[in-house]
């Protein structure tokens, strides 16, 4: 008799406990897997109109992927700009008939430069979720443009038959133009670039977090 009543306690309590497990899974987790569904579907929904809003490109769906369409032109997506500066010399000695000498030429130019930094938006540039998490393909963030706002004459000295000529000063803003370009590259310009992708697009999605991955060159 009391193996009995043990027996019919177990089993009253094993019953409880399956009422309680199909409660919990009607009324708490099917709702939520619903719930996630649902938010799941509505961020796929929203995937081109993302990408249209932070490339300004028309978009499109393919297989649940937002990506560009194709155009027969690069387009860039400027994120940064900044206005920066840097110097560089020349000089030249000169001679007649290689014997004479005709005096050493001398100039010290700074240009004040405007740079910009973000992306040139190939196709293969897209956005999509996957298990739950937005990714994003995008090429590496690059210097796009490095413009010449103006320069300064900072030093400059003629020899006594060997002048400074404007090509002189051409050839060095050219030179300076291309040190400009790599010292950018070397500020962190490009890396803050590619945080503010992140914050934009985590901005228009909503989310916590956005993978960025990397478009094969």
């Amino acid at each position: 008799m009391p193996h009995r009543v043990e027996m019919w306690r177990t089993l009253r309590w094993l019953g409880i406990a399956a009422v309680l497990t199909v409660a919990l899974y009607l009324f708490v987790l099917r709702p939520f897997e619903r719930a996630a569904a649902g938010a799941s579907a509505t961020l796929e929904h929203s995937l081109d109109k993302v990408l249209a809003a932070v490339t300004n490109s028309n978009t499109r769906v393919v297989e649940g992927r937002a990506e560009i369409a194709e155009t027969s032109e690069i387009t860039e997506l400027s994120l940064l700009e900044m206005r920066m500066s840097a110097t560089r010399s020349f000089e030249k000695e000169d001679f007649m008939l290689k014997y004479f000498p005709l005096g050493t030429k001398k100039v010290i130019l700074r240009g004040h430069y405007r740079v910009k930094a973000g992306y040139k938006l190939k196709p293969g540039v897209s956005l999509r979720i996957e298990k739950g998490e937005p990714v994003a393909s995008f090429p590496r963030a690059e210097i796009l443009s490095v413009e010449l706002i103006d320069f300064d004459v900072l030093n400059e000295e003629n020899g006594w038959l060997n002048k400074v000529t404007p090509v002189d000063r051409a050839a060095v803003l050219r030179e300076l133009r291309e040190q400009m370009r790599q010292e950018a590259e070397r500020s962190g310009i490009l890396e803050t670039a590619e945080s503010t992708l992140k914050t934009r697009l985590r901005d228009l999605l909503g989310t916590d977090s956005v993978r960025v991955e990397r478009q094969e060159r």
